[in-house]
Order: structure tokens, then sequence, then C-alpha cells
């Protein structure tokens, strides 16, 4: 259910979305399995799989921006986006709150606005990511407008069978988008494989923070003013 609020969700608001099991399947098989399912070569192999190039080093460093929030809306109602630029300031990532659920997506900047409504239809990628602790990911997106001037994309499934940046996605990653922040938020910097062999990286500090103030509830200052009127 979680990944089939992912493509109505991402339809409208897209910050960023999980999908169904079955539907995870469905496009798994029907666009995942030409360009994820290669051949598994032997660990010991020299094939493709064991040239992949290593990830670089991940450093703490700050944009000094923060993140960014801003109320969005779509037809499925009222939204909350937490945006941040990453540090060569070529890509956005955005996490969006909706209501009890939350979605992640990354986009080419200042390009989110013009496309997070449209439909998850694109093409499934296996993409890395790397923490500053040398902890590393894999995560499996579907991406819009790939190669394009508005490439745009949406978790579709974390993390990837054996945290293989090459595998199919695991049959337990229903609430993807949950388990990445949960990963984020337990740490200050984040590299990430937007193409393969091309990286970006985040300043991610403060994410858990800004979410909690994001979903707080907004009724207080009013109660008190109003109060503090009738005192």
């Amino acid at each position: 259910m979680k990944k089939f609020l992912l493509l109505v969700s991402t339809g409208a608001l897209s910050a960023v979305a999980g999908c169904s099991g079955n539907s995870q399947n469905t496009v798994s098989k029907a666009s995942a399995l030409p360009t994820v399912q290669a051949s598994p070569a032997p660990a010991n192999s020299s094939g493709p799989a064991a040239s992949v190039a290593a990830l670089p080093d991940v450093s703490v460093r700050s944009n000094h921006q923060g993140w960014h929030i801003e109320n969005v809306k779509d037809v499925l109602g009222n939204a909350i986006a937490l945006k941040r630029t990453s540090l060569d300031g070529k890509f956005d990532l955005v996490v969006t709150l909706k209501g009890a659920h939350s979605f992640v997506s990354f986009a080419k900047r200042a390009q989110w606005e013009s496309v997070h409504h449209r439909a998850a239809q694109g093409k499934l990628m296996n993409l890395r990511l790397k923490f500053e602790d040398g902890e590393e990911r894999g995560i499996e997106w579907d991406e819009l407008g790939f190669g394009t001037a508005k490439l745009y994309s949406v978790v579709w499934a974390y993390p990837t069978k054996a945290g293989s940046s090459a595998g199919p996605a695991s049959s337990d990653s229903v609430g993807g988008d949950e388990l990445l922040i949960q990963e984020m938020t337990k740490h200050a910097a984040m590299l990430l494989e937007v193409e393969p062999g091309v990286t970006t990286q985040f300043d991610i500090t403060g994410l858990g923070r800004e979410i909690e103030k994001a979903r707080a509830p907004k009724t207080e200052p009013v109660l008190a003013a109003t109060q503090g009127e009738a005192e």
C-alpha cells in the first residue's frame, strides 16, 4: 500500500514516493529487468560488476544555507517540502512530508517545482549513496526525464538487496523512503550517485530537527494568543 501511495503521491506531489509491493513487482519486470538485472559476476571475476568505481570519500562540509521549507499543494491536498541544494550547486534534495508519510527525491537544481507533479513513469535505476562514516547503500530510483535538463528521481526501493548497488530491489523494501530518511537523520553528510559514475554531495545536518518542526501542531500559538486576550 505504501508503494502504491508513491505512484499516487508522486503523480501529484511526488516529493517523492514509495510504492506498492505488487506495483513494484510489475514495474520491476517491465522496466527494471533490462537495465538492472544483469547476470551477476563471480566474486573473483574481473567482469563489469567488479570494475564499478568506488565512491569517493565523504567530507563533512556545510553549504551554510540550511533547509529551505515551503508549503506545496497538489490534487491530494497540502504537503511540506524540505529542500537542500548540493554542495556543487547542481542538484536539489527534497524531503516531502504529507501527513504521516515521507518521500525523498532529487532533481536538477531549481527544476523540482516544474517536475514534481509528474507521474513516476520513468526507468528504474540502481544508484549508490555513501555517508560520512563510510556506510554505503544502494537505492533503486524511478527516474523521470533521465538525461534531460529536468532530471528528477524518486525512491522506488531502499535498500537494494544485500546493500548491492547493482542488484534487484529486495522484497521487503516497502517504506523505503522512511528507511532512507531514518538513515539520513543519523548522519551529517551524504554523497549521492545521481547517474552511474556521477556523484554530488549534500549537507544533511539538522534534517531530523526540521522534520519535527514541520510536523509540530500549528494551533498552539493561536490558542496561547486567544488565552492571553481572554485574560
